[in-house]
């Protein structure tokens, strides 16, 4: 059994993927939400020997693993639940090796399958379990197509733990509907010693009203949301800069824990010009701890090599000193004031301009 992609063969396991299987599988940090994380050689062994031998058999699991063309190499793995004895549902869940993340490999295995699913084998309805602080999972379903269903409380005890659950289904109706709009280009992750900027997801909604609805945060920031409801607005405005191209933001977690702690990126992007506005925002519980001066730069980087931006600008509350100070240590450049241009709470502000402008150097 084997599927093609632009870039990827997705066959089907074998023995003699065992190494490099338990190399990407192993890692339990990397790892830790999946539920089967190997540890020796024998235990892919018995893994591989356990998933079935044929596609589309009933009560089974059959498991893909994804080739990239040009390497030869297995850079991640897809497997199949084929669930019920009429065989009409299917769950289904990837892993992905972390040297291999955010190029567009996962969306393009799992796009590949899942229409494999519903036009050649003619399934109903496709599911996948996920845990919710899986945010780049929920990400990469969100983005192919998937809706939430359910978010079970404690429902899996897990290497000693209750975990929470979430439900994420598509049926073919929903499928033939998407297809067409499913881009093969992942949502670029970024990260540093401390932090992982990742796509924000519908599961951020509390957590950007706790940031956008607080009287320290919002007294600089041209925004603010008095409720859960209407800071939805926010969330479809991160989705449309990227659907447009007109700029990209990121949701900023812990390394250690994925905690959400705040928001940065690009908007106004002018193509033409080269140029983009960048913005940042953090939970008043983590500021003065050096994160704008940690990722800033990584953020300016992401804009001047893979976005090809000239200049960035950022525009700043005349009153908001620490982050004009802060602009300042990263190599933004005062460029002058704009008086009085702006209205905001019935009063006028100033803005004071600052740029950065790329260098070969």
């Amino acid at each position: 059994m084997k599927l093609e992609t632009s870039r990827l063969i997705l066959r089907q396991i074998a023995q003699s993927d065992q190494k490099e299987v338990f190399e990407y599988r192993c890692n339990r940090e990397i790892n830790k939400y999946q539920g089967w994380i190997p540890e020796t050689l024998a235990d892919v062994e018995l893994f591989i020997e356990k998933t079935a031998k044929q596609i589309n058999e009933a009560g089974t699991w059959f498991q893909f693993v994804m080739v990239e063309k040009t390497s030869q190499k297995v850079i991640g793995d897809l497997g199949i639940h084929f669930m019920g004895q009429e065989n009409l549902q299917v769950e289904i869940g990837c892993t992905l090796n972390r040297l291999f993340q955010g190029k567009g490999f996962a969306t393009e295995s799992l796009t590949c399958v899942i229409d494999y699913l519903f036009c050649k084998l003619n399934k109903h309805r496709i599911v996948t379990s996920i845990d919710p602080r899986n945010t780049n999972s929920i990400a990469l379903v969100e983005r192919v197509g998937f809706r939430k269903e359910a978010h079970f409380k404690e429902s899996l005890f897990c290497n000693g733990e209750w975990l929470d659950d979430m439900v994420y289904a598509i049926t073919r109706k929903n499928w033939e509907g998407k297809k067409e709009s499913v881009t093969t280009v992942e949502f670029p992750i970024l990260i540093t010693d401390r932090f992982v900027l990742r796509q924000f997801t519908s599961a951020d909604l509390e957590n950007v009203f706790k940031g956008l609805s607080h009287p320290d945060v919002i007294k600089y920031y041209g925004i603010c949301f008095n409720s859960l409801e209407a800071t939805k607005e926010q969330l479809r405005w991160f989705k449309d800069l990227e659907e447009n191209g007109s700029g990209i933001w990121w949701a900023i977690c812990l390394k250690n824990d994925s905690a959400f702690i705040g928001a940065g990126g690009f908007n106004n992007l002018e193509k033409e010009n080269r140029k983009a506005e960048i913005g940042f925002w953090l939970l008043p519980e983590y500021w003065g701890k050096g994160i704008m001066k940690e990722l800033m730069p990584v953020i300016c980087e992401y804009g001047f090599k893979n976005l090809g931006l000239h200049r960035i600008e950022g525009f700043v509350d005349s009153q908001n000193t620490k982050c004009k100070k802060g602009l300042g240590k990263i190599n933004f450049h005062y460029e002058g004031t704009m008086k009085d241009c702006e209205l905001k709470n019935g009063e006028y502000i100033s803005l004071d301009i600052f740029s950065a402008i790329y260098s070969k150097e």
